[in-house]
């Protein structure tokens, strides 16, 4: 049995997004002190701040052109709110940091990047994160019982019994829906297989992040 260790995907994915590719193509040349402050305002977009005022500043006072500087204010940013989703506890420091290798990041740019996905500042950069993120309503309270129809229009479903199911969501809207028993099976069917190929997907190692 071989004793080398597979290396866990990328925080990225499998697929390096394109405004990363092009950060890392367009960092050369630019010195720590430009990158720390493009970092710092990134940093502050993130957190639900107005930076466009001092990335503005930043470009005005910058021998690099504009263009390259978008390309790295946008792969900063695709970077750190990549990373920021992913727990600590499977976010490893010295992976992330081998991904930013992988990509010839420089090493004192890698070091910057680290200690604000997992300095003091990652609290905030978390929350304000959650915040923002597209979400849809989730579930808070859900009853049901069986009904049989004795009296309908409908010979074809007289005497057949029915789930009777209401759902209250967390901004306040109920559903209430009627499904036969058969689909009900149908549906209980259904999500026990995608319960099941979840699980068989997490075992596979190539899809997990944590050692």
């Amino acid at each position: 049995m071989s004793s080398g260790h597979v290396k866990d995907t990328s925080f990225l994915g499998g697929r390096i997004p394109p405004e990363i590719e092009s950060m890392s193509k367009n960092l050369k040349d630019v010195d720590q002190e430009l990158f720390r402050k493009i970092l710092k305002a990134v940093v502050s977009a993130l957190e639900g701040k107005d930076s466009r005022e001092t990335l503005r500043s930043i470009a005005e006072s910058s021998l690099v052109p504009q263009d390259r500087l978008t390309h790295i204010v946008a792969g900063m940013y695709r970077v750190l709110s990549e990373a920021i989703r992913i727990p600590t506890a499977s976010l490893k420091q010295e992976a992330f940091k081998e991904d930013l290798r992988e990509l010839r990041i420089p090493e004192d740019f890698i070091t910057d990047f680290s200690s604000v996905v997992f300095g003091n500042r990652r609290a905030a950069l978390e929350a304000a994160t959650a915040q923002n993120d597209p979400h849809l309503p989730t579930l808070e309270d859900f009853k049901w019982r069986v009904d049989v129809a004795i009296s309908t229009s409908s010979l074809s479903r007289a005497l057949h019994p029915s789930v009777l199911m209401q759902m209250k969501l967390s901004d306040g809207n109920f559903h209430r829906f009627e499904v036969p028993v058969s689909k009900f099976q149908e549906l209980r069917y259904n999500v026990a297989l995608i319960l099941k190929e979840m699980n068989d997907l997490e075992k596979k190692s190539i899809l997990q992040i944590q050692d």
